[in-house]
């Protein structure tokens, strides 16, 4: 699972409606493993955004700095985020073939025309992908508040 406050969501719907009509992207922060929770949101560069608005790559300093913010700390590039301007957050064919972290998870952000043709989020949804395997495999996602909401659970 996914966790991301609602604020981090908003974020990302921002900067992912700022690229379009190119693709947006980033990189998430955070903690754990099972349950996996954004503690931070970096956005980056598109360095493909000249070439078309159907695919991204990420600015490789992002990267590295994110990297080296996380070093001796609990937390983890845990994944990246980018935006897919048809208005779909399913993971494209293109997609699959750049996943070479299996781990990562890769939030993606449909954006679409609004009825007065400016960039809207429509969609959110997360995913991991397995290029080796040809694997879309979905992560439930949930906000920090609503966890924050719920009871403990208790085994009966």
């Amino acid at each position: 699972m996914l966790v991301l406050s609602a604020r981090q969501m908003a974020s990302i719907a921002s900067a992912a409606e700022a690229a379009w009509p190119a693709e947006g992207c980033g990189l998430l922060i955070g903690r754990g493993r099972r349950v996996v929770t954004v503690t931070r949101v970096m956005d980056a560069d598109n360095l493909l955004k000249a070439e078309g608005n159907d695919r991204f790559e990420l600015d490789p300093a992002v990267r590295f700095a994110a990297e080296r913010s996380v070093r001796g700390t609990g937390e983890r590039v845990i994944g990246h985020w980018h935006s897919h301007p048809d208005g779909s957050a399913k993971p494209s064919a293109t997609d699959l073939a750049q996943a070479w972290e299996p781990d990562l998870i890769w939030l993606i952000i449909g954006i679409a025309a609004d009825g007065e043709g400016r960039p809207q989020a429509v969609q959110m949804l997360a995913h991991r992908l397995d290029r080796e395997a040809g694997k879309v495999i979905p992560v439930r996602m949930e906000t920090a508040e609503k966890r924050a909401c719920q009871g403990a659970v208790f085994p009966t």
